[in-house]
């Protein structure tokens, strides 16, 4: 990736603790306009390599390709040089460092370093961030026009995605909106560090990766790392969730007294009244489509929305709350999101009006609280409708899995006429339907043929079918003609 500002050689040194073990006979180039971490991309001369560790790849295989191929800097692990012969490059250039990826967080963190941004936003959560990450950018988009904001896409807002995007910003940029992300403790932290986020957002605290957080106090303890980084910035906001039963205390008892909280939510869940509040939602069953009223600093505000769910409103008034933290008037933000759809596979409502039926993709992720965040949805809207689910494992729960599945399981008892299900745990959500009574109809998915020949069977007239799954379950694929076509690249 090209990008704006050059960086030198004894930059990328003392920002990495890194040392070069090979200098490339002192003849260069020790000026870089280039970072790239993928050896099958082109590449300049005067671009960096670097060889990052996965699970299931190893970028120091690919060092001496990217040397071949005309490159002359590769970063890599001290690991690399006790298993390679380095002295055949050298006339390279070769860092070594502890670790290749803090590396590129380092650089990252450095090179944001050199732009004097307006604002630099940061959102977290269980559920939420991506559709609140775009409704901000819309709202932005609005008010200063899309050349001067910066955004990531895809699923880039890992330790290595994020140094990615921060590597892609411009002159023109004067606005960075961030998601992050994490499944290991400590990345919050991390990826606040290389941020230095001015305003930070937390959607909620739910039962996301409990393989790795165990409870919902882990979950918290792990997403409170970027209030703990605003805290250290001179008139920075954090934006919490008022609704969230974790997160209210935090409301309740100002435990940050040196960041600027603003609340949001619908204000009878948790007792707190939040600072931006929702008054009313109407919605057309149909078309999912809605009207909904809010009311902040004593003055009422209505939009009319695309999209409806509870889950969803709240990821638009954490969304709006941002960007009043920026200094946004609310008509503007309501204005912006008016023409706002939904990211892919997040609730979308696609309606078959030939074949009698309301489709929802909820296909892109599927965790406890946001699955039953969807029934509840479904329950509530479509109350008159068959309900057909066609759901998938819930992944990287842990220990909880099991249980939590079964809980899934209950919930569903008494609410779906067909379930299709894709996955391992099929056993423990048939245990909750079985006590939960359940009396209608068990499919367990198999290929993607064999399910079309059941559920093309089905009369599926006055019914609503959720579709939602963990990503690795891919359960939008059995609905490919259905769904509308792909606008973005999804991540795995």
């Amino acid at each position: 990736m090209k990008i704006e500002y050059n960086l030198t050689l004894d930059e990328i040194l003392n920002c990495t603790d890194g040392k070069a073990v090979i200098s490339g006979n002192g003849t260069g180039p020790f000026v870089f306009n280039e970072i790239f971490t993928d050896s099958r991309e082109n590449f300049s001369r005067n671009a960096v390599f670097i060889a990052l560790k996965g699970k299931n790849f190893n970028g120091e295989d690919f060092v001496d390709a990217v040397f071949k191929k005309g490159g002359y800097c590769a970063l890599v692990s001290w690991d690399f040089l006790e298993g390679h012969d380095i002295s055949v490059y050298s006339d390279k250039i070769i860092i070594a460092v502890a670790d290749a990826a803090s590396a590129l967080g380092s650089i990252a963190k450095f090179y944001l370093s050199k732009f004097d941004l307006k604002k630099k936003i940061a959102i977290t959560g269980s559920c939420g961030k991506t559709t609140t990450k775009e409704m901000v950018f819309n709202m932005f988009s609005l008010k200063y026009g899309k050349e001067k904001i910066l955004k990531n896409d895809y699923n880039y807002n890992n330790l290595i995605g994020v140094p990615k995007t921060i590597f892609g910003l411009n002159k023109n940029h004067e606005y960075l909106i961030l998601e992050i992300g994490t499944n290991k403790k400590g990345e919050i932290k991390k990826l606040s560090e290389i941020i230095t986020p001015d305003v930070g957002a937390i959607t909620n605290i739910g039962k996301s990766h409990l393989l790795e957080f165990k409870n919902l106090e882990g979950v918290f303890e792990e997403k409170k790392e970027l209030a703990l980084a605003l805290s250290l910035k001179k008139d920075s906001f954090l934006i919490i969730n008022a609704d969230d039963e974790t997160l209210s205390a935090e409301c309740k008892y100002k435990n940050f007294p040196d960041v600027n909280i603003i609340s949001f939510g619908f204000g009878k869940q948790t007792g707190v009244s939040p600072d931006i509040l929702c008054d009313n939602v109407d919605i057309n069953r149909e078309t999912g489509k809605a009207v909904m009223e809010i009311s902040f600093k004593g003055k009422k505000y209505s939009s009319k929305i695309n999209f409806y769910g509870m889950h969803l409103i709240s990821d638009l008034l954490c969304a709006v709350s941002i960007t009043a933290a920026c200094g946004i008037d609310i008509e503007t933000g309501l204005k912006a999101i008016e023409g706002f759809t939904l990211p892919d596979g997040r609730m979308q409502v696609i309606p078959n009006y030939a074949g009698g039926y309301v489709l929802i993709n909820d296909s892109y992720n599927s965790n406890p609280d946001s699955l039953k965040a969807a029934l509840d949805y479904i329950k509530t809207n479509y109350g008159g409708k068959k309900k057909i689910l066609v759901l998938g494992d819930m992944l990287e729960l842990g220990d909880s899995a099991e249980a939590e599945h079964i809980e899934i399981g209950r919930s569903i008892g008494d609410t779906a006429d067909y379930i299709f299900y894709k996955g391992d745990y099929s056993d423990f959500i048939t245990k909750g339907l079985v006590e939960k009574g359940f009396t209608g109809k068990f499919f367990i998915i198999g290929n993607k043929n064999a399910f079309a020949d059941t559920f093309n069977k089905l009369d599926k007239k006055n019914s609503v079918i959720l579709v939602k799954g963990s990503r690795g379950m891919k359960l939008e694929e059995y609905f490919e003609e259905e769904m509308p076509k792909n606008k973005e690249k999804r991540g795995n």
